[in-house]
């Protein structure tokens, strides 16, 4: 009797230690399916994520660094403030820094940075407020200190929370330059170039032009030779400037002037001027700041040849009463005289970048 209790007791144990040893076995398998699942979803977050920074600008007008970045992933990306922002620059006495940044809900403070809108090609965002979905840009202020210095590199990374990143490089040519450049962005569904500061050209070659008939006259409106509805229209955003100063503006015309009889038919008689505005994100001017200003002359022997010209400006300075607005630049040629013998067109070279930048088509101050 006693040897049948201590049997039974044995097989009891066995059976209850089976069990636990199987559940445990079923817990570990459990957990481990639900980790390698988790991973899974992780990289499958990871590989759907794509970040692009499309541009770097030391601003001019503003002692901020603006950064334009691209969501070019399938996955939407919040949670700015576990962000990695790291910049890596000199300062104006050659001091190298290093600096991780931490977020700011408003204007960025020393060594800080902030979202300051996130747009879909353009300052308005369509859904999702606070959110950076595919395709959308979003437009980020930072504020360095000490400031990055004159005629200095350096190199920015933005990491997202899952460790998706980009990287990208920008200097500050130490005085202002606006360069004229083949890239659009849209405003009230009418694409416009940009006009790019502190950077030289870097896109696809464009000429702007204006056609003329035997000894027709006027100032016209340059358009895209290749996309004749494209007018030569290019606006800088003034997001994060409070102020542009007076100043003294030099335009600069990379510019070409000929026709199948004689055109320029005198000195003195085609031109190349701008007229400078202030565009709203809804499409519509806010002001007229100048027109038919910084006039070239192109020479009559200068006819058939890329030549580079230049005028000066006094800009009176204007007081930025909407961050969303937008600085145009129109560029127009106009002659006294027309063609004679035929017809003849006078045209602009915009992002060449096979030019250094003293040929290439811009703005200085």
């Amino acid at each position: 009797m006693a040897a049948a209790i201590v049997t039974i007791i044995c097989i009891a144990m066995t059976v209850v230690g089976g069990m636990t040893l199987s559940q445990g076995i079923l817990t570990s398998a459990d957990t481990a399916a639900i980790n390698v699942d988790k991973i899974s979803v992780r990289e499958g977050e990871i590989s759907r994520t794509e970040l692009d920074i499309l541009r770097v600008t030391p601003l001019s007008w503003a002692d901020y660094l603006r950064v334009t970045v691209k969501n070019s992933g399938q996955t939407k990306l919040a949670s700015f403030d576990k962000w990695d922002v790291i910049v890596s620059y000199t300062d104006n006495s050659g001091t190298l820094h290093a600096t991780w940044l931490p977020y700011s809900v408003g204007l960025p403070g020393d060594n800080e940075w902030q979202n300051a809108r996130i747009g879909l090609n353009g300052p308005v965002e369509f859904f999702e407020p606070g959110i950076l979905n595919p395709l959308e840009e979003m437009v980020a202020l930072i504020h360095l200190n000490p400031l990055a210095g004159n005629a200095a590199s350096g190199d920015i990374s933005l990491a997202t929370p899952n460790g998706v990143y980009s990287l990208a490089s920008f200097t500050d040519p130490g005085y202002l330059r606006l360069t004229a450049q083949s890239e659009n962005i849209t405003i009230a569904n009418t694409k416009y170039y940009e006009l790019v500061e502190a950077s030289s050209a870097d896109g696809t070659v464009i000429n702007v032009r204006a056609n003329y008939a035997n000894k027709e006259t006027g100032r016209k409106l340059l358009y895209n030779s290749n996309q004749p509805t494209r007018p030569a229209k290019f606006i800088y955003p003034l997001i994060g400037i409070d102020e542009i100063p007076a100043e003294t503006w030099t335009v600069y015309y990379r510019c070409y002037v000929d026709g199948t009889g004689s055109f320029p038919r005198e000195d003195n008689d085609v031109s190349f001027n701008i007229d400078i505005l202030i565009r709203q994100a809804d499409g519509s001017v806010r002001a007229i700041i100048a027109t038919a200003v910084a006039t070239v002359w192109v020479e009559e022997a200068a006819q058939g040849s890329w030549i580079i010209l230049s005028a000066t400006y006094d800009f009176p300075g204007y007081t930025v009463l909407d961050e969303n607005d937008y600085l145009e630049i129109d560029y127009y040629g106009n002659t006294i005289n027309g063609p004679n013998g035929g017809g003849g067109y006078m045209q602009l070279s915009i992002d060449d970048n096979t030019l250094p930048v003293a040929d290439q088509t811009r703005i200085e101050a």
